[in-house]
């Protein structure tokens, strides 16, 4: 279907008003109690219309995961850019989801910022460079033989850490489960965008929680697990829950370097209480104003679907209540505040509940943020680079429930 726009020179120009776009839900596998993600046939991300995004963001609300399949092209950044920002027209700055990104090197007179793990691309600084390895030739500006350094559980998860010997063989683990987002200040994204450039070739490699249960779990290497936010509320009993729904938590002021100095749990979701965290007052200048403390559970804005979004390793305090009509509770021991992050984010770190997605190169995946956690997963060195591209944008808006 397509409508006309008549200018002033009486030129007819057809604009189109009606989408190609196909969407099929995602059939997980047998034992999955997870119902989630869809496969996008139908739509050039590189030049979709006004009526595929609509598709698009119904999609994405009801989905909450899509991948775009058979893309003639790799995404642009500026068009990754371009839909990313399409699900927040309020948001005018354009500022990336974890602020502003440190000097880093200059190339052929061009200043490139981020760090080596994240590097930001300078012909769309809002669109930054994940993963592990050598970047492609030629790659948008970046120097030839440029490695991203990647992240390494050796490095954050506390010891005893997967030997190296093992690794290589195919043995993993969850790096971190969180939602995209600063924590301090800057509003978290409502949507990320991940473009795989590159992805590692190999056999599949087995994430191990390591926790003493045993649990392990096949997963394609370089796979980015995800679960959903409704699900972990779902599995708490109902006084949990009541807890939840009615709670809130603070998170620490610049938390990434706040909890740069300690070390994560080695399942991810938490960090040990050693009193390794930076204190408050080495940290850079910050002010109670712009400290986020926010729900323990949010809501689909078009759904009304409620998701259990929390980030266990930034929580600094709580605010316990069981009911708006009583008072809350603050708990601002960090053994008790980990002891109830645990509580309620471990039910649902189970290899039912998870989603760990097989890149394609030159597939796109979009997931709604506020309603899911994910983690990158862990893959040996002989596999190859695994180069990605990521989008995530500082919302106009906190989560507010």
């Amino acid at each position: 279907m397509t409508s006309t726009i008549i200018t002033h020179d009486s030129i007819s120009i057809p604009i189109k008003t009606k989408t190609n776009g196909k969407i099929i839900p995602i059939q997980h596998e047998p034992g999955k109690k997870i119902h989630f993600g869809a496969e996008v046939y139908g739509i050039d991300l590189n030049h979709f219309t006004p009526a595929d995004f609509d598709l698009i963001s119904n999609a994405l609300h009801k989905h909450k995961l899509l991948v775009f399949k058979e893309q003639p092209e790799m995404l642009s950044p500026q068009q990754q850019y371009k839909l990313t920002s399409s699900f927040d027209p309020d948001e005018t700055t354009g500022g990336f989801a974890h602020g502003a990104d440190p000097y880093l090197t200059t190339h052929a007179g061009v200043n490139i910022y981020g760090t080596p793990n994240r590097p930001a691309i300078p012909a769309q600084p809002q669109v930054h460079i994940l993963g592990r390895g050598v970047l492609p030739e030629n790659h948008h500006g970046f120097p030839p033989g440029f490695k991203v350094k990647g992240v390494d559980h050796a490095t954050f998860h506390s010891p005893p850490h997967v030997p190296k010997e093992e690794r290589e063989k195919g043995a993993s683990r969850f790096h971190q489960w969180h939602w995209d987002g600063a924590l301090y200040d800057i509003p978290p994204p409502r949507v990320g965008c991940l473009l795989a450039v590159r992805t590692p070739k190999g056999e599949d490699v087995t994430v191990r929680w390591d926790d003493g249960t045993g649990t392990e779990m096949k997963v394609a290497p370089g796979a980015t697990a995800m679960i959903p936010g409704s699900r972990a509320l779902e599995l708490l009993d109902p006084e949990t829950r009541d807890v939840v729904m009615n709670s809130r938590i603070e998170y620490a002021p610049h938390a990434f370097k706040w909890m740069a100095t300690a070390k994560s749990t080695k399942l991810g979701h938490l960090l040990e209480t050693e009193g390794k965290e930076m204190p408050l007052d080495q940290l850079p200048p910050w002010s109670r104003d712009k400290v986020c403390v926010y729900p323990m559970v949010w809501t689909n804005p078009q759904t009304g679907e409620k998701s259990l979004q929390v980030h266990g390793q930034g929580a600094f305090k709580l605010y316990l209540k069981d009911s708006r009509e009583v008072e809350e509770r603050i708990v601002d021991d960090l053994g008790e505040v980990r002891a109830f992050m645990h509580k309620i984010m471990r039910p649902a770190i189970s290899p039912e509940n998870i989603y760990a997605h097989r890149h394609h190169e030159g597939d796109v995946i979009l997931w709604y943020n506020r309603a899911l956690w994910h983690s990158i997963t862990e893959f040996p060195e002989s596999y190859g680079p695994r180069i990605m591209h990521q989008c995530n944008v500082a919302a106009s808006d906190h989560p507010s429930g």
